[in-house]
């Protein structure tokens, strides 16, 4: 019997593209049965930029299966993910760049773009993603329906009105917004030297 909530409590729900759709499909129904770990971040060979935040609360949440481009596949299986409006607390973005073959000469062996913001409001999120993290999850009137077709990117989804996830992490390929408010933003390159050491983290 289906609760109002579906609490995850302590575990990290995560969600990986594998080489086929079914893999893809398999690793949501198991998703919703147990909230078992699938993917460390990040997710080696398929790249990525990272969101992460102190929370994150939505509603109208959906999603679904997906094919979409990453830095190092021209397709790859992911999770589509629907938002009709996202709070975002303590929002981090960040991704790591590979410079040695440009910078190596100056002893550069990576660059990490971070982007930082406050509470950010965002309308119309939608994203792209082959892994998510949470400390805890909490979804509102949570439906996971399957379909009768032959398109296997239609074949189920997850759907709630409302989501909240605390400490989240999630490995993301794609982000659009209608609209997005980042009160306090800041941007910053660092780069990651070859001794370990870092210049231009402020």
């Amino acid at each position: 019997m289906m609760e109002n909530a579906l609490n995850v409590n302590k575990k990290r729900l995560g969600i990986i593209g594998g080489a086929g759709m079914l893999g893809l499909i398999a690793l949501l129904l198991v998703l919703f049965m147990s909230g078992t770990v699938f993917a460390a971040f990040p997710l080696s060979g398929v790249g990525g930029f990272i969101i992460s935040a102190d929370k994150i609360t939505g509603t109208n949440f959906k999603l679904y299966p997906s094919l979409g481009e990453t830095e190092n596949k021209p397709v790859w299986a992911q999770a589509a993910i629907d938002l009709e409006s996202a709070t975002i607390n303590g929002l981090m973005l960040s991704k790591n760049i590979n410079t040695e073959s440009a910078l190596g000469s100056y002893n550069v062996k990576s660059v990490d773009v971070i982007v930082t913001g406050g509470d950010v409001v965002g309308k119309n999120l939608k994203l792209r993603v082959s892994g998510i993290e949470s400390d805890n999850t909490l979804f509102k009137n949570l439906q996971v329906k399957e379909y009768y077709t032959d398109n296997p990117l239609n074949v189920i989804d997850l759907q709630a009105p409302n989501l909240t996830l605390d400490h989240p992490k999630l490995n993301t390929h794609f982000l659009s917004a209608g609209d997005i408010s980042i009160p306090g933003m800041k941007l910053k390159i660092v780069a990651n030297m070859k001794d370990g050491s870092k210049l231009g983290d402020f």
